[in-house]
Parts: C-alpha cells; structure tokens; sequence
C-alpha cells in the first residue's frame, strides 16, 4: 500500500458489507470464528461481490490455519492479525502453512506493546499496533515511543477511546475530536503506509456510523493535506 488507507472492522455479512460501501470505505479487516472459517467458500464468494481491500482478524476460539489461508488466498488479504494466544507448536504450524502467502502475519498487542516482538525475531512477522490498548497500557500517550511503534507497524487498529474514558471499540469520531485527531496525526508523523481500522462493535456497524467515521478521517485527511 502507498498511502494511509481507512478501513473498518466486521464479520463477513452482507447487510453491513453493503452499509460499509454505502459510506464510501474501501477497505475491511474481517472479524473470524471457528463458525465463520467452518464455511470459509461462502466467506470467499461473499467478500467477491465487494471491491474492498481486505485484512483478516484470525479467529480466537479456533486454531483453523488451512481455512484461514483459504480465506486469505481468496479475498487476496494482505495482512493476517493475531493475538498471541496459540501453543508454540500451533504457531509453528501456522508460519508453515503462511509460508510464501501474499498476506503478513501481524501480532496484535494485548497487554504490552512488545508482545510481539520474540514473533517478529524469529519468523519475520510485524505488528500490528492497536492504540486502545496501548493507551490502556500506558495510562496515557508517550508520544515518541508511540511514533516509533507507528513508523514499524505493519497494521494500526484505532477507536474513539481516550485514556479514563469508556469508549471501549467505538469509531473514531465517538471520541473527542482533538485526541483522535492527535492519534490519527501521530500515525502520519510516523510515515506509517496501511490500513487504520476504525474497530468497533457490532451496535455501531450500521450505515449512520460507518458514515461519521469515513468522514471523520476524510475531514482529518483535508486539514492535514493528505491525499
């Protein structure tokens, strides 16, 4: 990718893929479960009907890595998000069926931002740095190590969360606008070059709030003069 790309966060659904195009975003991170990789042909016909770009949220109740390649292979994913929740043996397994796939395994951080770094040592992976829990580590923004963190990320989840507040995955414009402008202004200080996920609940996928936060970000994008 070359630029910045705004993308939003959500099962593979028709009704909200349809309210994602309707807000004009062109990129999606698919949320995975052991259901959704069970019918992972259905996954891939659904994702074809959409021009999006595609990242996938590999799933947390399942180790699927065969179906989870599957899928990636077909939406033609570039990166592949995970917590670290496996067994050495399972993650072993899930480098080797990844081996040579277009798609970037990125470590998602928990609760320590270098959680993913014995993954990126020994099997060339990236991260991916999710802001509401890094805030949540934190207690706050340590802006030059958040930077650093941003300019070697390899995928950037973001919501309207602030320290203190309880905007726990919500979009961004739920936020207070300075913060999350402030966030969104870090990442581009960064050079950071990918997808910002906008990561929210399920009550928040609709139309109406699709729309907020595409134009949030746009709006951001305008006053920074950012293409």
């Amino acid at each position: 990718m070359n630029q910045i790309t705004f993308a939003v966060k959500c099962a593979p659904n028709i009704e909200i893929f349809k309210a994602i195009k309707s807000a004009d975003i062109k990129a999606v991170e698919l949320f995975l479960s052991k259901r959704i990789l069970s019918s992972a042909e259905e996954v891939i016909k659904l994702c074809k009907e959409f021009d999006f770009k595609y990242a996938l949220h590999c799933p947390n109740d399942a180790f699927m890595p065969e179906e989870l390649r599957r899928v990636a292979d077909g939406v033609n994913a570039g990166v592949i998000v995970c917590h670290d929740i496996f067994w050495e043996d399972e993650w072993l397994k899930l480098f080797d069926v990844f081996k040579n796939a277009k798609a970037k395994i990125c470590i998602e951080n928990i609760k320590c931002c270098h959680d993913s770094l014995k993954f990126e040592r020994r099997f060339n992976t990236s991260r991916c740095v999710d802001l509401e829990h890094l805030q949540m580590e934190a207690s706050g923004v340590f802006e030059e190590h958040v930077v650093h963190l941003l300019a070697n990320a390899g995928h950037i989840h973001i919501t309207g969360y602030k320290t203190g507040s309880q905007l726990w995955h919500t979009h961004i414009h739920s936020g207070p606008k300075e913060h999350l402008e402030y966030m969104l202004d870090l990442i581009l200080r960064s050079g950071y070059k990918g997808m910002v996920v906008s990561e929210a609940e399920v009550q928040y996928q609709t139309a109406n709030e699709f729309r907020k936060a595409a134009d949030f970000f746009e709006n951001w994008k305008k006053k920074r003069g950012v293409l």
